[in-house]
């Protein structure tokens, strides 16, 4: 009565794979026995069938290929652990069963633990961002609270995102968002302790303190990659830091106007080192769906040998491109993903279901943009003359000043009345160009339905955004011609996110269609 409602769809297929990981090489013990030697049998008609079996298997095994393979190895290894541990008196009769079970324990356990790291990263994001502003007066107690009071609304929202029903089900969203927050969180409070160590000219310990803090985002980044392969989006994150670290070195040299040949030499070397260093970082987090995509093609086509079968097609597609993805050839053949494959007239239902998150998502990145360029573009101006057009000239301008301030040096920025502003702060950059990738890949390349799990389970920012929405409305008052709309705003915000949770919870267990 209680397991079986969260096994359906790709839960279905997680569990096998926990229960039978070898269900991904299942062509391998099927092609070992096909042979059809049998005098009695006709030739033609046992190749003809046997062929038939042969390529429902390798359907199979293909498909299995789409899911990573760390979170049914976690279920399995927790499951084991449980059965070896406690009475059997405690746990579900069959193995299977235990199996579901022990999804559902993971996942709850997975969720909290990333509910308290997205906590923990609005916290030092906020505080990071605050200490570029301008201090006038000591209000360090009051500020405190306001931290932990849009860190707290952040966290009350991500336990009621609107793919609630796919955080509790034996689905991989729960143990990817907690890898994945947890990156985020080690290494915003990496970034924070060498900003403050910065503003107190004290250097000691300071590299050693961030690399440690970098060292562990990168491996629980790398460990989501495993467990869904949107987790190379994290590697974007090390590619923007390190190109905002250079953009605020030349920064740097162009405003103290440093031009000579020594003082471009020397800036050259760093900043290519810097790449460098950025760029193994960010090969690291996306390195397991490489070895997963090789292993894959190396099973299905050099360690399956066959007299009777030839390899799949794709194997030679493989061997004359070494551009060939598995992964992607697996979605494009048994899902139709790829760029615009969606946009078909039976699939506006789901455009209109994944509608909501999209338009937050879009919403999130246009007013980040928007606070960036009022920032850097409208310092020192008043009124009209603050209306700065928007020419090529000026957008690389904006460009080029945005990344600058987003790194881990402390550029001073305007001061924000509201502490939920400064989840819009320069160092905020990463976070919202992920945003805004996963939604260009959840409008235009993947299926649509699903970017609502999508996002909620790897992008810090649509919380902020939506925290942001929220606490505006509560601080302004009664007199503010706008508090009407934004309270309108933040009651529709809530009722979307209590919906999808009712509705989720009531169709998906139903095999019903859902985001």
């Amino acid at each position: 009565f209680v397991l079986p409602p969260i096994t359906k769809w790709d839960a279905a297929r997680m569990l096998t794979l926990s229960v039978d990981p070898w269900a991904r090489y299942a062509s391998l013990p099927f092609i070992e026995q096909a042979t059809c030697n049998d005098v009695e049998d006709d030739a033609t008609t046992c190749n003809a069938t046997t062929a038939d079996e042969f390529n429902k298997v390798l359907n199979r095994s293909e498909q299995a290929h789409a899911f990573l393979p760390l979170f049914p190895l976690i279920i399995r290894c927790t499951a084991d652990f449980l059965i070896n541990s406690i009475p059997h008196s405690f746990l579900p009769s069959t193995y299977e069963a235990t199996i579901a079970f022990t999804a559902v324990i993971v996942n709850i356990l997975a969720f909290a633990i990333a509910a308290v790291s997205l906590y923990d990263l609005t916290i030092f994001m906020s505080m990071r961002n605050d200490l570029a502003t301008p201090k006038e007066d000591e209000t360090s107690n009051n500020k405190t609270i306001n931290y932990c009071d849009i860190s707290k609304t952040t966290a009350e929202l991500f336990c009621v995102n609107p793919a609630g029903v796919f955080f509790t089900s034996a689905y991989s969203e729960s143990v990817f968002a907690m890898l994945t927050f947890g990156g985020h969180a080690l290494a915003a409070r990496g970034l924070y302790y060498n900003a403050s160590s910065k503003m107190r000219n004290s250097s000691s310990n300071r590299s050693r303190l961030v690399s440690y803090f970098w060292v562990l985002s990168t491996l629980l980044w790398a460990l989501a990659s495993y467990v869904r392969s949107n987790g190379t989006f994290s590697s974007i994150w090390w590619m923007l830091i390190g190109i905002g670290q250079c953009c605020s070195y030349i920064y740097t040299a162009i405003s103290a106007k440093r031009d000579d040949k020594v003082c471009i030499r020397a800036m050259t070397v760093k900043c290519a080192t810097i790449l460098c260093c950025h760029g193994i970082l960010a090969l690291a987090v996306a390195a397991p769906v490489f070895y997963h995509d090789k292993r894959g093609y190396r099973f299905h086509c050099m360690e399956t040998n066959s007299s009777v079968f030839n390899k799949p097609e794709w194997c030679t597609q493989a061997e004359d491109s070494t551009k060939f993805s598995l992964y992607a050839h697996v979605q494009r053949k048994h899902w139709n993903v790829g760029l615009l494959r969606y946009y078909e007239l039976k699939q506006i239902p789901n455009f209109i279901l994944a509608m909501p998150v999209l338009l937050l998502s879009f919403g999130a990145a246009a007013w980040w943009i928007i606070t960036s360029w009022n920032r850097h573009m409208n310092i020192g101006c008043d009124g009209a003359d603050c209306k700065n057009s928007i020419t090529l000239k000026n957008v690389f301008w904006w460009a080029f000043q945005a990344l600058s301030s987003s790194s881990d040096s402390v550029n001073n920025i305007p001061s924000v009345s509201n502490s939920s502003q400064l989840l819009l702060g320069p160092s905020c950059l990463p976070y919202y160009a992920i945003l805004a990738g996963f939604a260009l890949v959840g409008t235009f390349v993947a299926h649509v339905q699903i970017s609502t799990r999508l996002i909620c389970s790897s992008c810090p920012a649509l919380y902020w955004f939506v925290t942001i929405l929220i606490t505006s409305a509560q601080k302004n008052g009664k007199d503010n011609e706008n508090h009407a709309r934004r309270t309108r705003t933040t009651h529709l915000i809530w009722f979307y996110f209590l919906l999808y949770n009712i509705l989720g919870s009531i169709m998906h267990v139903n095999w019903l269609p859902w985001t």
